[in-house]
């Protein structure tokens, strides 16, 4: 009987750099979407104490770590599993100013239309919401009116409607459902908000966004109009992450409840495996080997890889997001003055 050989490395490999045309490939699903499923977040016992301190207080949670340890995807998780999936994100960027956090007008395009003779468009349309804007709004009930700059109400006919609203308005008061013409929602809602990165903004960014989540309320004086959420309005679940490019206001840092992520070992790495990919991915063995063989890589690495936890060999790689379990939240996470008698309740209660 004919010996058979086992095809060699070169033959499994799918790019030659040959110059002769080949058939294309059948490539498999990426593996990224599924990894970033917010429904295969694991979260340690010290992540899930400081979300529920930021729930129970109120407070934005201020999440820190190396890119890659799962700040951004815990906003996703936490939306989908007690928020319906109502979620906002927003990148912030180093030209970020207060009006950027809540509402931008697209002034060239105005000033362009009105330059090239077309029809006259109303101003609503070169207004976009941006998304601690919209957290604002739909914390109030779609029928609930704008006021003018100044807080009073509105009648409905003043010449700034008309311009806003379009001349064709039919006259009475405007609400904040007509500010996003694109949602739609009755009932006021709470929304998860991600701030990512908020590092990168200028300092006087985190103060502003503190100051307009308290007060759930803001201007848009280019078109003479205030939203004003009323009394009992839900207050977003605001999720702010940073990778520590630079220090943050102490004022800001004082009123959020604060939690650093740590990167996976041992047994909390291995479950993060087991819940993404399943355990029938790789055998113990082969899975410990890969784990020893990152570990190595990621510590001899002058800058370690963006954490997500990755394992690399025999043509794949495993991505996955975890935090390690500790008991020590109340130190490492440097809770503020007022959440830390709060979680020692709660601990004293768990037994933990």
């Amino acid at each position: 009987m004919a010996e058979i050989n086992p095809p060699r490395r070169e033959d499994r490999m799918l790019f030659h750099g040959s110059a002769t045309p080949r058939k294309e490939p059948e490539l498999p699903c990426p593996l990224e979407a599924s990894l970033r499923s917010s429904g295969h977040y694991v979260p340690g016992r010290p992540l899930q104490y400081a979300v529920q301190v930021a729930l129970v207080l109120g407070q934005p949670l201020l999440l820190t770590g190396e890119p890659g340890t799962g700040k951004t995807t815990l906003a996703a998780a936490l939306a989908h599993e007690l928020f319906d999936d109502r979620l906002l994100e927003m990148q912030t960027k180093s030209n970020f100013g207060r009006e950027d956090l809540l509402y931008r007008i697209d002034e060239m395009g105005i000033f362009r239309d009105a330059h090239t003779g077309g029809p006259r468009r109303r101003l609503l349309d070169y207004l976009s919401i941006r998304p601690l804007g919209e957290a604002i709004v739909r914390a109030c009930a779609s029928n609930t009116p704008l006021l003018d700059r100044a807080g009073r109400p509105l009648s409905g006919d003043e010449p700034a409607i008309l311009d806003v609203f379009g001349s064709d308005w039919s006259g009475r008061v405007p609400t904040v459902a007509d500010l996003l013409p694109g949602r739609h929602w009755t009932r006021p809602e709470r929304i998860v908000l991600l701030i990512d990165e908020i590092d990168k903004a200028p300092r006087d960014v985190p103060n502003d966004l503190l100051e307009e989540f308290d007060r759930m309320s803001f201007s848009i004086p280019e078109f003479d109009l205030r939203v004003h959420s009323p009394k009992g309005a839900p207050h977003p679940v605001v999720i702010v992450t940073s990778n520590s490019e630079k220090s943050l206001p102490d004022a800001f840092l004082r009123r959020c409840a604060y939690h650093h992520i740590e990167f996976p070992k041992g047994d909390a790495l291995r479950e993060i495996i087991a819940q993404r990919l399943g355990p029938e991915v790789f055998d113990s063995t082969t899975r410990d080997e890969l784990l020893v063989f990152f570990e190595t890589l990621r510590l001899s690495m002058q800058r370690p890889p963006a954490r997500p936890n990755s394992c690399s060999g025999s043509g794949s790689s495993v991505r996955t997001r975890t935090l390690r379990e500790t008991r020590r939240f109340p130190r490492d996470a440097r809770c503020s003055a007022r959440t830390y008698p709060l979680w020692r309740r709660m601990s004293l209660i768990s037994g933990s």
